[in-house]
């Protein structure tokens, strides 16, 4: 199974986005539809629907004013929470193990990004 790079599959899921134009979290009230604000003087807290979103919580991908907009779609996690789940479908529908075939690309992984084994510990083969 070949698997795409971070970097092959980040450009595609941007566009993917772009095209789809999928509705995502409102970046000015974070989801929530409703700002709250505490009043300086006298502390109690005001709650106004939010502007942005119309208090859907929600805005369409391309409206988004960040200069990159849904980043969190398309961060490393999300990629590898993707191919997991695709490498789990291919061992399922391969017989394959699974183990096995993730831990080249976890391996892989965390070379390219810098993480290393639990606990800030990087572990070797042959030692306990």
């Amino acid at each position: 199974m070949l698997i795409a790079s971070y970097d092959q599959w980040r450009e595609a899921k941007k566009q993917v986005l772009e095209e789809e134009n999928p509705e995502i979290d409102c970046e000015e009230c974070g989801g929530l539809g409703e700002i709250y604000e505490r009043c300086h003087c006298c502390g109690g807290e005001k709650e106004e629907e939010c502007d942005l979103c119309d208090g859907r919580g929600t805005i369409r991908y391309l409206d988004s004013s960040k200069p990159r907009p849904g980043n969190d779609l398309v961060g490393q996690r999300v990629y590898f929470q993707e191919v997991i789940a695709d490498l789990k479908t291919w061992c399922t529908y391969t017989k394959q193990d699974f183990l096995q075939v993730a831990g080249g690309f976890v391996n892989e992984f965390r070379k390219q990004h810098g993480i290393r084994g639990r606990h800030g510990i990087t572990r070797y083969k042959g030692r306990a």
